[in-house]
């Protein structure tokens, strides 16, 4: 047992000892990751003030030599590339105004606590004991002024402002930090610390303010004018409320732009000019994103506008197709470059959004199935806008077409939303490309009309037809087709040249007043519905009436004439047996009248 606590004992040592070397294994790779100019405190400041020496000299890259000597990491990427500059010369001139550095009272070295250089008091503005600074090492090995000294900035150049610079001090050139030569032509009690910021800092907030308001109205009305002249000039009719929300948000852009110019100006301290800055930048890509989607809606309409001028109708589909995508593809960039914008992380945003994309998918396949269905109209152009059609039970004229849905509306004036999917297999009847509209219809006469009227009614129809403007004159019958129960039933079908229904239903009307005339004035009576009801009186006792041939009690005999007299009528409306040539396309280049067609039997032009 005690040799078994003994081996425990020596295996935990081992163990200790490994991850101990171990760890100096690690830390030693790190730190040779480290900037030689970086690795310790006293190299650090050595760094950061021999930088500012090559600035007097111009060499270029000394400034970002000295911005990198600051921890900024908690700052915002746009704030850190606009402040780090201004940050950078603050605090080489609170050192200047502290104590002569000496670098050999610096440690050198790369692990331990922060070194501290100054820490503040209550002479300090207030900052007191936060008012520091230290360098620190960071999360990457590098020693850096830390996050409370970049935050105690703006308290030590208060508090600090009116000593004098240590003799020999190279200094450090103002035009580097606008806001710090700003502040320096403010009166000492507009510098006072008000409501978390200095006086003349408000001022300033307020008078940017009013600057974007100004330069909001003024960008509005300049682009207004240079729109609509533009506009004009090409013939291009856009309304002028469609053109004002079009540029809108590009006066508010303007705005945001000039805030965001006009912050550095105001030496702001990091927290709140980050503040403001996110907020312009954020007012800024929102505007710029909300302005091109407007200008879709110029551009749809210009396109518009072209398309009613062509006789095709492809392109009044096309149109509002192409601006619905032009959007959406604006909306998604746009929320990419916005999310940017705020430093969200674009990849982890589209990463997120790839694994919602699956459970979208899944709750999303009826919108892409009508995605398709409109690509396929598109493609197929089964039917156009402002086409009469059927289809899955829906009947009416198309109204608009879009990504998800068709709108039609009704004869009885409802407008029903059809879903595109329904369209990739459904039956699509366009009555909108029909050439010609056919009409049918059966006209009945008075069984005592003598046959010689039918056939002059018959007749005067199809001259009808072959006059009408709107008919269709090598493809009609007019026939006596049928005994109905209480009229001579004469089908009249026929098709009209109508581009539209409103013309079709104007034509019909007059065809079918003409024929009212031709039947009055040929004599031809309509028949009704009409049943007749013979009494027979049983108690007397009626001779048959005498047949209109003489009496035969033979059948064969009675068959033998009637066939005679069948022949006799054939031999009067077919003379000398001839066959009549069968109904051909009436050819008004060789007949114009029709005439001759009429003779041989066809009687359709």
């Amino acid at each position: 047992r005690a040799a078994a606590e003994r081996a425990a004992t020596q295996r935990a040592a081992t163990n200790a000892a490994a991850a101990a070397a171990t760890g100096a294994i690690v830390a030693n790779a790190a730190s040779s990751d480290v900037p030689e100019a970086l690795r310790t405190p006293r190299a650090t400041m050595r760094t950061f003030l021999e930088a500012f020496a090559k600035v007097s000299t111009g060499e270029a890259g000394a400034m970002a030599e000295a911005v990198g000597c600051l921890e900024l990491s908690h700052l915002t990427s746009a704030v850190r590339d606009e402040r780090g500059e201004e940050l950078a010369v603050s605090l080489k001139e609170i050192i200047d105004r502290i104590k002569l550095v000496v670098f050999e009272e610096i440690p050198d070295r790369r692990q331990g606590d922060p070194w501290l250089f100054y820490q503040g008091d209550a002479a300090d503005g207030g900052a007191g004991g936060q008012a520091v600074i230290r360098i620190a090492r960071s999360e990457d090995g590098a020693w850096r002024f830390d996050r409370q000294t970049v935050e105690s900035i703006p308290a030590l150049m208060r508090a600090l402002e009116d000593r004098e610079r240590i003799e020999g001090v190279v200094q450090a050139p103002e035009s580097l930090s606008p806001g710090l030569w700003m502040r320096g032509q403010m009166p000492s009690d507009l510098r006072r610390v008000g409501f978390l910021i200095e006086h003349w800092q408000w001022l300033g907030i307020l008078a940017l303010l009013l600057l974007g308001v100004v330069v909001d109205r003024v960008v509005g009305f300049i682009l207004g004018n240079v729109l609509t002249g533009w506009l004009k000039q090409r013939s291009m009719q856009v309304s002028d409320e469609l053109t004002d929300k079009s540029l809108r948000p590009f006066g508010v852009l303007a705005m945001a732009m000039a805030w965001r110019f006009g912050l550095p100006w105001l030496a702001l301290p990091p927290g709140g000019y980050e503040v403001l800055t996110v907020a312009s930048r954020f007012v800024a890509a929102f505007a710029g994103v909300w302005g091109m989607y407007r200008l879709v809606d110029v551009v749809v309409a210009v396109l518009n506008t072209r398309a009613e001028a062509t006789e095709s109708k492809f392109d009044d589909i096309l149109v509002p197709l192409v601006g619905r995508g032009l959007k959406l593809v604006i909306a998604g960039f746009g929320l990419v470059f916005i999310a940017d914008t705020l430093d969200v992380s674009v990849s982890s945003l589209l990463a997120g959004l790839g694994l919602a994309g699956m459970a979208v998918a899944l709750a999303a396949q009826d919108t892409v199935k009508n995605i398709f269905g409109s690509l396929t109209v598109l493609l197929d152009r089964p039917f156009s806008v402002g086409d009469w059609i059927t289809v899955a039970g829906v009947e009416g004229t198309v109204e608009e077409l879009g990504f998800r849905s068709t709108r039609i509306r009704t004869f009885y004036n409802s407008l029903i939303t059809l879903p595109n999917s329904n369209l990739i297999s459904a039956h699509v009847d366009n009555y909108g490309e029909r050439k010609f509209r056919r009409f049918t219809t059966r006209l009945g006469v008075a069984y005592e009309t003598p046959p010689e009227r039918i056939e002059a009614f018959c007749e005067g129809i199809r001259e009808l037809i072959r006059r009408h403007p709107y008919t269709r004159k090598d493809s009609f019958h007019v026939y006596m087709n049928a005994f109905g129960d209480s009229a001579l039933e004469i089908l009249l079908y026929m098709f009209f040249d109508a581009p539209d229904w409103g013309t079709e239903l104007r034509e019909r009307h007059r065809l079918c007043l003409d024929i009212i005339r031709l039947a009055q004035r040929l004599g031809v009576d309509f028949a009704y519905p009409t049943q007749t009801l013979y009494f027979k009186d049983v108690t007397r006792a009626e001779a048959a009436p005498p047949l209109p041939f003489p009496t035969v009690d033979n059948v064969s005999t009675a068959a033998q004439h009637g066939a005679a007299e069948a022949a006799k009528i054939v031999a009067g409306t077919l003379p000398d047996g001839m066959r009549p040539e069968p109904v051909i396309p009436w050819d008004p280049n060789k007949d114009p009248t029709g005439f001759e067609a009429a003779m041989r039997g066809g009687g359709e032009g």
